[in-house]
């Protein structure tokens, strides 16, 4: 994500300890739903996860977070209805696992094609990497590891990544990832009515604490390792240098010339993996990220103090009725728009 001449406001999330012990103490239940359409706000208002999203299709933003946490448990449910490039760290030391919302869900995920019967395993300390479509819709949950081991009786292996093994994303059974869906539905619903009130109900603790973390693990015991083909290797590291040179020198007079010598491989390769990963070619993709990294100045702005002019200037727009058009495009209001409304 943008990071010249920018900030991000970043939360503090309290220390969980390490990913095995539970704590002494529970943490206060809270509870969280709101409807955005600014994707930014979004990522800053998220509960225990320390987001970072980028949009790289066009059109107004709107999106939904519904969030708990109740003993040391925190589930979260997300819905987006633009493309984004999804970064940044699931809540603290904790065991997170992604569920999508229905079956008709696709994304990209840690380089893998997921569709709507994987489970998504976050790796201990691994960070979230995924590229959604137009209607991203998921479900995740994050327990203490000592929560799901407590269910070895019934499942035989110790521990997360004895029943997973290396994978990240496994593909379940459709009658065991419905369950789990519906688990987590009733959950959600629970937010989106009264949760204070129903915080101390001793059914909404035992789906909680009991059915969801059994029936997961039940998914991923009878679940097989998804057979969606990785990327290869050469094209994943493109990807990833590519990125990475984008993030530092998008600022510049940079072109796609320069960003295929960066990634070591032809305009061609890079043009089919940028394609297949983001549906943008790298020039767009190119255009969008210093679009972003506007917006995000934009943002932080005094509107009394800035100028549009300068900010899309420091980006590589200079001429504004045609960088007005872009970014319009792009978000669905214009920059001076996006100025005022968050600064109001």
């Amino acid at each position: 994500m943008p990071e010249n001449g920018t900030s991000k406001k970043r939360k503090t999330v309290p220390p969980t300890g390490s990913s095995n012990p539970m704590p002494l103490t529970d943490p206060p239940p809270y509870a969280f739903h709101r409807k955005f359409v600014d994707f930014d706000e979004l990522a800053e208002e998220a509960h225990h996860w320390d987001l970072d999203l980028f949009q790289h299709g066009r059109g107004a933003f709107r999106g939904e977070l519904v969030q708990f946490g109740i003993r040391n448990i925190h589930i979260s449910e997300a819905r987006f209805c633009r493309p984004l490039l999804q970064k940044g760290t699931p809540p603290a030391g904790l065991r997170t696992i992604a569920v999508p919302a229905h079956q008709k869900v696709h994304l990209s995920w840690r380089g893998m094609q997921v569709s709507g019967n994987d489970l998504m395993i976050f790796p201990r300390g691994g960070e979230l990497a995924a590229t959604s479509n137009l209607d991203f819709h998921v479900y995740t949950c994050s327990f203490p590891e000592i929560l799901l081991t407590s269910f070895n009786d019934e499942f035989g292996p110790s521990e997360l990544d004895d029943l997973r093994g290396d994978a990240s994303v496994l593909h379940c059974r459709i009658s065991a990832i419905q369950s789990v869906r519906e688990c987590l539905s009733q959950l959600s619903a629970v937010v989106r009515d009264d949760a204070a009130r129903q915080f101390a109900d001793k059914i909404l603790l035992n789906l909680a604490t009991q059915e969801l973390p059994a029936r997961l693990l039940t998914a991923i015991a009878t679940a097989h390792t998804s057979s969606s083909p990785k990327p290869t290797r050469k094209r994943e590291l493109a990807l990833l240098r590519a990125e990475s040179y984008v993030k530092q020198y998008a600022s510049e007079d940079i072109s796609v010339r320069d960003i295929c010598r960066a990634a070591q491989v032809s305009q061609r390769t890079l043009e089919y993996t940028f394609v297949e990963r983001f549906g943008l070619a790298p020039k767009a993709f190119l255009i969008a990220y210093r679009l972003n990294a506007t917006r995000r100045e934009l943002r932080m702005a005094d509107p009394t103090e800035t100028k549009v002019a300068d900010i899309g200037n420091r980006w590589g727009f200079w001429h504004m009725g045609q960088f007005a058009a872009s970014y319009r495009k792009q978000f669905g209001e214009l920059p001076s728009e996006t100025l005022r409304r968050v600064n109001a």
